[in-house]
């Protein structure tokens, strides 16, 4: 039988299984022989089998809990209801949340009622501390378990230890009883068994009543593979004893969450401290060493097997700390890249390790700190990845940008936005409005050395680095001042194009030529935009090719240039194998393939968004998000089919979609070369390129591994 109750000191290899487990760290903890309250960890499996039953437990479920109970009062040597020396227990989630998801996600002193809270007060010898935990207890139980609201300061345990006289207390008592009845219809469970059943139950479904839903969704993604399982739920008994010998508690992070530096830091609430205040934890340091030398070797202790920051929750008594939590810390995306590159440096984990813990976004925090922990992160990086991290640009400061973040190229440089800034648009549009073929011509010649220069610039600044000029793609009519101006020239348009096209090759390789000269390496790469027909492209690819022999000369021995196609659209990907007999790369243009795909303009998406989230219920992308199922068949058949054409075809993709790790791993997965995005992208997705390797790997290994398992 599954068992459904486990025990924190069991040695079970069902217990070390359970990552990210408050429960876990503390098992771990136990075994390397430090003070933790006994406690026990019920599974997902027995928390539903505490929620499917109204009433009382079935007979199984019930032994396997009262079980665990009795053990929990053998090593405690108090009693679970027992009015003279009650066990109390605290139940929360057992999953490592943040600070303020796993407050409102637990129910503290569960087994005080009217009569052991008086027993209580005779174990503390203090009656006014009893009182404010009974108090506690109702407040968290009627937010809990029947969504009765205030959770006031005011009525705080911490706040009001010192403060709150037992009159004050025992109205209050009475008042939140009075709640439970009103809100329930029954009175406050005196049963203690009742009492923790519906801790159990309530905790378990407190994802769904908690107002920091979205976080504690984003651990659940990431810690539990069944989306709709529900967390484990934790039960820790309650350290008490001679009140006297309480000495206070805090929490502690093993390395400072915002700057990473090695070391312990976090707070300490003394117990007679009569303000509540926290204090810093050198109070604990300087009125306390030896304590706080036994906090200090747990933490060392705790990250030599987690390798990872940890936060804990502990309690000092006169005779040793005790911890009560265990989890990863939260961390700033400063201290995350600092603490990876420490860690490593110190042994604790290796370089794979440090890269899969680290986020891509968060990397563009820290890019602006100059921090040369971020350099040592990327420099990894490019060691493991296969993928190539190229820029897009649209003015030549963003090359700068580019290389400065370690791009390895520019993998698309759209030349509108050059030729349409202000102080250019006017010679554009007298340009196309000219009456004669020769005043066109010379609204080319006054464009040719500005578009030279600017490629000029990217060659400077990609020395030897590819460069990729996608030559001009913008609706022409939109240039036009008015409806009778377009009417007089549309018939033009086309050759108006086609022109701007041919000044911009010759404008591309006479800035070759100068590159070259200056001893300069170029690599440019000429992009045919929206392709729709082999035809179309070869026509284009004839065009490239005579005016390289009209301008390059006898440089054309060192500028070995390219010529790609950019698919924008769903269809364009059946013609892969066609395009590539005259394409020497294919870049997929993935924000146009998918609103092609869905058929749905940027404002209609918005429309669908909304529709479809309010009747799922679920958060939906359209078009502000890759979808992977639709894109990755029609990426993944085009770039084989154009490399059966031409095996050494080169594949890219860009768009404002990829944004994520998820992305970038589909992109490796489907083995393009390259990925394009905009420079401050750059660190982010060279991370992300170098996890998708080392997330491939480690399956590959794991399949293996069970493979031989099984034929073992």
């Amino acid at each position: 039988m599954t068992k459904r109750v486990m025990l924190i000191e069991e040695d079970t290899a069902e217990m070390k299984g359970m990552t990210h487990s408050i429960g876990a760290a503390l098992a771990e903890l136990k075994r390397a022989g430090w003070s933790v309250p006994a406690g026990m960890v019920v599974t997902v499996d027995g928390c539903r089998a505490c929620c499917t039953r109204s009433g009382p437990l079935s007979g199984e479920m019930m032994e396997e809990l009262g079980s665990a109970v009795r053990y929990l009062e053998q090593q405690t040597g108090m009693n679970f209801g027992d009015p003279d020396d009650p066990l109390l227990l605290g139940v929360q989630s057992d999953l490592a949340v943040t600070a303020s998801s796993a407050e409102a996600c637990r129910i503290p002193y569960v087994g005080l009622n009217d009569s052991t809270v008086e027993g209580f007060a005779r174990q503390t010898g203090n009656r006014l501390y009893a009182l404010q935990c009974y108090l506690a207890a109702l407040q968290h139980y009627g937010q809990m378990v029947l969504d009765i609201p205030d959770l006031s300061a005011e009525h705080s345990i911490d706040s009001k230890r010192f403060v709150s006289t037992e009159i004050e207390l025992e109205l209050l008592i009475a008042e939140w009883k009075e709640r439970i009845q009103v809100k329930s219809g029954y009175a406050f469970p005196q049963d203690v068994n009742l009492q923790l059943q519906a801790a159990v139950r309530a905790v378990f479904a407190s994802p769904d009543k908690m107002s920091d839903r979205t976080e504690w969704s984003k651990e659940k993604e990431k810690h539990i593979e069944n989306e709709t399982a529900g967390a484990p739920v934790l039960i820790q008994s309650f350290l008490h004893g001679n009140y006297t010998d309480y000495k206070g508690k805090g929490s502690v992070y093993t390395r400072n969450p915002e700057t990473g530096q090695k070391g312990i830091i976090g707070d300490y609430l003394p117990a007679r401290s009569r303000s509540g205040m926290l204090h810093a934890l050198s109070y604990l340091k300087r009125n306390n060493p030896a304590r706080y030398t036994d906090l200090e070797k747990i933490c060392i202790d705790l990250e030599k097997r987690t390798g990872a920051v940890q936060e804990i929750m502990y309690t000092v008594d006169s005779g040793s700390i005790w911890i009560h939590s265990v989890k990863l810390a939260y961390v700033s995306p400063i201290a995350a890249v600092r603490s990876a590159v420490d860690m490593v440096h110190e042994g604790l984990i290796d370089q794979e390790d440090a890269l899969l813990r680290l986020k891509p976004e968060d990397l563009a925090v820290c890019m602006n700190q100059e921090m040369p922990e971020l350099k040592i992160v990327l420099e990894w990086a490019d060691e493991v990845k296969g993928l190539s991290i190229l820029a897009k640009v649209e003015h030549a400061a963003d090359a700068v940008q580019a290389r400065a973040w370690g791009a390895e190229g520019i993998g698309l440089c759209t030349t509108e936005t050059m030729l349409l800034c202000p102080s250019r648009k006017p010679f554009v549009q007298k340009m196309i409005m000219a009456n004669t073929e020769a005043d066109r011509r010379r609204g080319m010649e006054r464009l040719l050395p500005m578009q030279q220069s600017d490629i000029e610039s990217l060659f400077e600044m990609m020395d030897g680095r590819p460069v990729t000029i996608q030559l001009f793609d913008f609706p022409l009519h939109e240039l036009f001042p008015g409806p009778n101006a377009l009417e007089a020239h549309e018939e033009e348009l086309d050759a108006v194009l086609s022109e701007i096209h041919e000044m911009q090759l010759e404008a591309l390789f006479r800035a070759a030529v100068k590159s070259i000269r200056e001893g300069l390496w170029v690599r440019p790469e000429i992009m045919i935009p929206h392709v729709e027909h082999v035809n179309e492209m070869q026509k284009m690819r004839d065009l490239v090719d005579h005016v390289a022999e009209q301008v390059l000369g006898e440089e054309r021995r060192h500028c070995v240039y390219k010529v790609g196609v950019s698919i924008a659209s769903s269809r364009s990907p059946l013609m892969a194998a066609q395009l590539a007999r005259c394409a020497d790369f294919i870049s997929f243009a993935v924000d146009e393939m998918t609103q092609s795909t869905f058929g749905w303009t940027l404002e209609e998406a918005d429309e669908q968004e909304h529709f479809y989230g309010h009747i799922s219920h679920t958060e939906y992308h359209a078009l502000h998000k890759l979808d992977i199922e639709e894109i990755s068949s029609l990426v993944k058949t085009a770039a084989a089919q154009g490399r059966v054409r031409r095996p050494h075809l080169k594949t890219s993709i860009s768009g404002e979609l990829i944004e994520d790790s998820r992305s970038i791993a589909f992109i490796h997965d489907i083995g393009l070369d390259a990925v394009c995005c905009r420079p401050e992208q750059i660190p982010g997705f060279r991370l992300a390129a170098a996890q998708a390797v080392i997330r491939a790997l480690r399956n590959d290994r794991k399949d293996a591994n069970e493979d031989v398992s099984t034929i073992a």
